[in-house]
């Protein structure tokens, strides 16, 4: 009788027709989940969104599908491990959770600099010293930040422009 048979349960599928033990029961890799019962083939398993992982194996909820972390993003669906998240590169940073492409990697401003990777806040940059300015945006170094020419200053921090540098004297 067909009502005697037990499904598979959620995270998890049978290809084994005329199956007599729950063995044959097989896992949906991480990355993947299925959140019914009774699934009779590996790809009922549903891959993760894009910006998130899984490191699960047998998922039966979308919600252990986590979001990559501000400052990282993942491009592709399906992905397996915290790893498979990339940092944002030096000079961006980004505040979005779960994103789903670099293009979330924000430049820091002219004027600052950043020489870390995977930031996840605009207060990460790096203004450039008093005396220096920088006209370039996602500045990667400090190296970036240009000296005012001898006979100028800037008093300020995080200048963007040649313009900020003042003449002695005037």
């Amino acid at each position: 009788d067909s009502t005697d048979c037990i499904d598979c349960a959620a995270g998890t599928y049978s290809i084994v027709a005329g199956s007599s033990t729950v063995a044959d029961c097989e896992d949906c890799i991480a990355g993947k989940y299925v959140d019914s019962v009774g699934s009779d083939d590996e790809r009922d398993c549903i891959l993760c969104a894009v910006g998130k992982y899984s490191i699960v194996i047998g998922s039966s909820t979308m919600g252990d599908c986590t979001d990559c972390i501000a400052g990282k993003y993942v491009e592709t669906m399906g992905s397996d491990e915290e790893t498979d998240c990339a940092l944002c590169g030096v000079g961006k940073y980004s505040t979005v959770v779960g994103s789903s492409t670099e293009g979330d990697c924000t430049d820091c401003v002219a004027g600052k600099y950043l020489e870390v990777t995977g930031s996840d806040a605009e207060t990460d940059c790096v203004l450039c010293d008093v005396g220096k300015y920088s006209t370039a945006v996602g500045s990667l170094t400090e190296a970036d930040c240009t000296a005012c020419v001898a006979g100028k200053y800037v008093e300020v921090t995080g200048s963007d422009e040649e313009t900020d540098c003042a003449l002695c004297g005037v």
